[in-house]
C-alpha cells in the first residue's frame, strides 16, 4: 500500500502538493485566525472609534477602523511569515537558495498584503450589515485567506519554492 500511494505521489506531484499546500495552510489558518482575534477583540479594540485612511485603504469606523485595519494586516504578516518556512519544507521539499526564495515570498506576500488591505475596506461594510459585524469580520478574513491561496500556490510551485531536482543551487 506505502509504494503504491508513492508511486501516486510521484505522479500526480502537482495534485498532491496542493493537498499537502491545503493542508499546511490550515495550520497556517489557525495562526491566522488566531492572531487576527487576538488583534480585533482584545490587543486594539481601543482603536475601533478612530477611522483609518490612507492610499486607497479606507476603514471607516463602521468598518472597524484602525483596529481592523491593524488586525487584519498584522495577522497576515504574522501567517505568512509562518506559512513560508512550513510550506518551504512540508509541502514544495525546495531546495532552491533560501535568500531568493525569500525575497520572492516577500515580494509575492507584499503584493498580496495591500490587496488583502484593500479587499475588506471595499466589501467589510456591505456583509458587516447583512451579518452583523463580528461574523461579517471573519467571513471577510475567509474570503482575503482564498484570494491569498489562489495566488500563493502557482507562485510557490513555479517560481519561488523550486526544488532543483535534488541538485543544491546556491548563489555565488
Amino acid at each position: 500500500m506505502g509504494e503504491q500511494f508513492q508511486q501516486w505521489k510521484t505522479k500526480h506531484q502537482t495534485l498532491w502538493q496542493l493537498v499537502m499546500f491545503i493542508l499546511m495552510s490550515s495550520i497556517t489558518t489557525v495562526v491566522d485566525f488566531g492572531s487576527f482575534a487576538l488583534f480585533n477583540y482584545v490587543v486594539f479594540t481601543s482603536l475601533k472609534a478612530q477611522s483609518f485612511t490612507w492610499w486607497i485603504i479606507n476603514y471607516s469606523v463602521e468598518d472597524g477602523g484602525l483596529c481592523a485595519f491593524l488586525a487584519f494586516g498584522l495577522s497576515f504578516a504574522i501567517s505568512q511569515t509562518f506559512n513560508f518556512f512550513l510550506q518551504r519544507k512540508t509541502t514544495f521539499k525546495a531546495n532552491n537558495n533560501v535568500l531568493y526564495s525569500g525575497i520572492m515570498y516577500a515580494v509575492m506576500v507584499i503584493g498580496v498584503y495591500f490587496l488583502q488591505l484593500w479587499v475588506p475596506s471595499m466589501i467589510q461594510a456591505v456583509i458587516a450589515s447583512a451579518i452583523g459585524a463580528t461574523l461579517g469580520a471573519m467571513v471577510v478574513k475567509f474570503i482575503n485567506m482564498t484570494i491569498s491561496m489562489l495566488i500563493q500556490f502557482p507562485m510557490n510551485k513555479w517560481v519561488i519554492m523550486r526544488n532543483n531536482n535534488g541538485k543544491r543551487v546556491e548563489l555565488s
